[in-house]
């Protein structure tokens, strides 16, 4: 069942609405503005319910959000270098937002910053959001139209469908920012949450936090999650790649990508103290894990305090500064190729 109310109102001027997807074991609660998750209640042991995600309560609150909490970013997340991208021998200039390089496309009006258009599939228990935008902008070739479809399978899974079509060959890196604590989102550090993860590999990073272009080996390093370990103390390793970043912010690349398809289990998440777990899986070929190292968000969510460490997010897409790195997986869209990209949540409860 699908319940939609207003929330507020953008600052163009357009309403915005927000949507609760309920199904088995989970509510999930998105909005049109920036497509952005909101909050998903999830049951502990016992059964008490408590929301999982970090945010705010108020609209507004997410006009200024650095962070990027819950938000659909495009059409280029996480990092590249130069703020330059090369189609077909033209250069394209997004906005150099973090010293000479671009992040997340434009933080001020990228795809998070804007209210996209909804339909209501009441039969899947879905919201599909639909935005475009024209031929330049953001810095990039194309006319494009963006989705981002929701759902709340009957199985009580939350999924997220990506994609993007194009009429001339551009670049597309889509993503979702949503921060977790399994413990609940106010929980801070009073949490213990172990990781899996289904890679061999991890992307070193320069000292903007660019990828060198080398695929490391995670053997020997604190980015090892091949089998079940606390993320905590690997985020004040003694080792350069983590003080670099004063945390986790680094692509892990997740085993068995094929390209358009082959959905997989890139990460596996258990919270200790409630028995919340989370399975988490993607079509694309990394995961970023951000372990919420620049955090520092007071009156959040009821309330809440978000300081370092507080959350973690998960974002499935292309290798950070791909364009660049001929040895990464390439993924140019056009006519013909579009775009796709899926993630889904698996909530459980041990």
């Amino acid at each position: 069942m699908i319940t939609s109310e207003l929330f507020g109102t953008a600052p163009c001027g357009t309403p915005v609405h927000r949507y609760t997807l309920n199904g088995p074991e989970i509510c999930v609660r998105i909005m049109d503005y920036g497509a952005t998750v909101l909050g998903i209640d999830v049951p502990d042991i016992p059964g008490n319910v408590r929301d999982v995600v970090l945010g705010f309560d108020k609209l507004e609150d997410y006009f200024d959000n650095p962070a990027c909490f819950g938000a659909t970013i495009g059409p280029v997340a996480n990092r590249t270098a130069g703020a330059t991208i090369t189609i077909d021998g033209t250069d394209w200039h997004m906005p150099a937002n973090e010293g000479t390089n671009n992040l997340h496309s434009d933080l001020e009006h990228g795809l998070h910053k804007r209210v996209w258009d909804v339909e209501l599939d009441e039969v899947h228990n879905a919201a599909r959001m639909t935005t475009s935008l024209e031929d330049g902008e953001l810095g990039l070739p194309g006319n494009r139209t963006f989705t981002a479809v929701f759902t709340v399978t009957r199985t009580g899974v939350f999924r997220i469908e990506y994609g993007c079509e194009s009429d001339r060959a551009t670049y597309v890196s889509m993503t979702n920012h949503t921060y977790f604590n399994l413990a609940g989102h106010n929980a801070g550090m009073d949490c213990e949450h172990f990781f899996v993860a289904n890679a061999a590999h991890y992307l070193p990073i320069n000292e903007q936090n660019i990828p060198t272009g080398e695929i490391a080996p995670v053997e020997g390093t604190p980015f090892d999650f091949r089998e079940l370990r606390p993320v905590a103390p690997g985020m004040e390793a003694d080792d350069p790649q983590i003080k670099q970043a004063r945390g986790y912010d680094h692509c892990l690349c997740i085993d068995g990508y094929q390209y358009g398809r082959n959905l997989r289990r890139a990460l596996h998440v258990e919270e200790m103290w409630t028995g919340r777990e989370l399975d988490y899986y993607t079509t694309a070929p990394g995961v970023q894990l951000y372990t919420g190292n620049w955090l520092g968000d007071e009156h959040a969510k009821d309330d809440a305090n978000y300081g370092w460490g507080a959350g973690f997010a998960l974002e499935a897409e292309m290798y950070p500064d791909t364009p660049h790195q001929p040895l990464f997986p390439q993924g140019i869209v056009g006519p013909g190729h579009p775009y796709s990209n899926v993630i889904e949540y698996h909530f459980m409860r041990h």
